[in-house]
């Protein structure tokens, strides 16, 4: 497969999977309620106007929006530019930054179509109150898998060549 049609499929899904759970989200859990799914996890329906965990919420919208259009932007050029000069057999790499675009656009559908990104992902050591990590939701998670996936191929990988 063409590396630029894969990369559009597992970008796409992320998009379609992350826009589908959050509409579920918006539509079954009323705004800051809880579900319990797991002992230490809940799906918690939360707006973030912010970027992850709330950083920059208290921004004007003047000022957000626009930085939210810059880095999509650059995100969107780098990781084109990337792939563009990456091998087509190097399906790890394509991989990762393909989650990477996919989360940055899920995101941004929500941020400039509802003015927020919806969080619902809730981890928690069984409710202690030190334990707790902030609300997040799928497009959050592909971004850090793809991240963690590059940063990891970047040390591992080359090596083994």
């Amino acid at each position: 497969m063409n590396k630029y049609y894969f990369s559009l499929a597992v970008s796409m899904t992320v998009i379609l999977v992350d826009q589908v759970s959050k509409f579920i989200v918006r539509s079954t859990i009323p705004l800051y309620s809880s579900v319990k799914v797991l002992p230490v996890l809940d799906f918690t329906h939360i707006r973030n106007p912010g970027v992850a965990f709330g950083m920059l919420k208290n921004l004007p919208d003047s000022i957000r929006l626009p930085f939210f259009v810059i880095v999509l932007v650059a995100a969107l050029i780098v990781v084109i530019y990337i792939i563009k000069n990456t091998d087509h057999r190097e399906k790890p790499i394509i991989f990762s930054l393909s989650l990477i675009l996919g989360g940055a656009f899920g995101n941004s559908i929500d941020r400039f179509r509802l003015g927020y990104v919806t969080d619902f992902i809730d981890l928690h050591w069984f409710n202690y109150p030190g334990y707790h990590w902030p609300p997040f939701n799928i497009s959050d998670s592909c971004i850090t898998i793809g991240a963690i996936s590059i940063l990891l191929l970047g040390i591992f990988y080359n090596r083994s060549k």
